[in-house]
């Protein structure tokens, strides 16, 4: 078998244009040897279908819609990369993305997940002036403080071996919210450090992976407000004063 270093696991429902923006990014700008895993979480849109089975190294199918951490899942379990990303199907990446963050991972021996700067686009949240603060401020990929430090799940890239001691990502939580957090801590309670490398950038169209037509907006405060109260009660020693 022609091992990868790299598996990206994505899930996807429908929307077809968000996808294929990220479909062509990761083509055009992963500078490795990978495999592009892309877990179809319930699309009823049969182009959309139709693009992922034809998109995909490897494909696999829910025919009802799963909680975001099964779906995960299914694509770790069924990836071979050295080096997992699982990311949001509703980014774009930079070019050389994955060098500076495998170099990241490679260079401390505990690190178990390092994450990019994330530019949200949804409401125009960063501009070439905020950019450049950030890259006077951050030259170098920084530590983040074990049980405070938190980064949003939007982009994840993983030693395998880290996946493995803390068994993926807690399918407790329901559908798409709090199973990031949770992994954040699963991995500093077996001892991995997490990173943040700031000398790449990635972009998140924010929101595009839960459309409407997907979940309401009142589903997805409830769902929200369940998971963080899950969270905080799983986590008591370390979130306190959290809201």
């Amino acid at each position: 078998m022609d091992k990868k270093t790299l598996s990206i696991v994505a899930v996807a429902i429908n929307n077809l244009e968000v996808n294929k923006r990220f479909v062509s990014s990761i083509r055009q700008y992963t500078d490795e040897k990978y495999e592009l895993i892309i877990i179809d979480n319930g699309s009823t849109d049969k182009e959309s279908v139709a693009f992922f089975k034809q998109n995909a190294d490897k494909y696999f199918r829910f025919d009802k819609i799963v909680s975001l951490s099964k779906a995960w899942n299914k694509g770790i379990q069924i990836s071979s990369g050295q080096y997992v990303a699982v990311v949001n199907n509703d980014v774009v990446v930079s070019p050389n993305w994955f060098t500076p963050l495998k170099e990241t991972l490679d260079k401390n021996k505990k690190a178990g997940m390092v994450s990019p700067i994330t530019l949200w686009l949804m409401r125009g949240l960063f501009g070439n002036a905020l950019i450049k603060k950030i890259d006077k401020k951050f030259k170098k990929p920084y530590q983040l403080k074990k049980f405070k430090d938190v980064v949003w799940g939007e982009f994840m890239l993983f030693k395998r071996e880290a996946l493995g001691k803390v068994g993926g990502f807690s399918e407790l939580y329901e559908r798409a919210s709090g199973e990031d957090l949770e992994m954040i801590f699963q991995l500093y309670s077996k001892g991995f450090d997490i990173y943040v490398d700031p000398r790449v950038f990635i972009y998140h169209e924010g929101g595009r992976s839960q459309t409407p037509d997907i979940i309401s907006k009142k589903d997805k405060d409830e769902y929200w407000n369940r998971n963080w109260k899950l969270f905080l009660s799983r986590w008591p020693k370390y979130t306190k004063g959290w809201k």
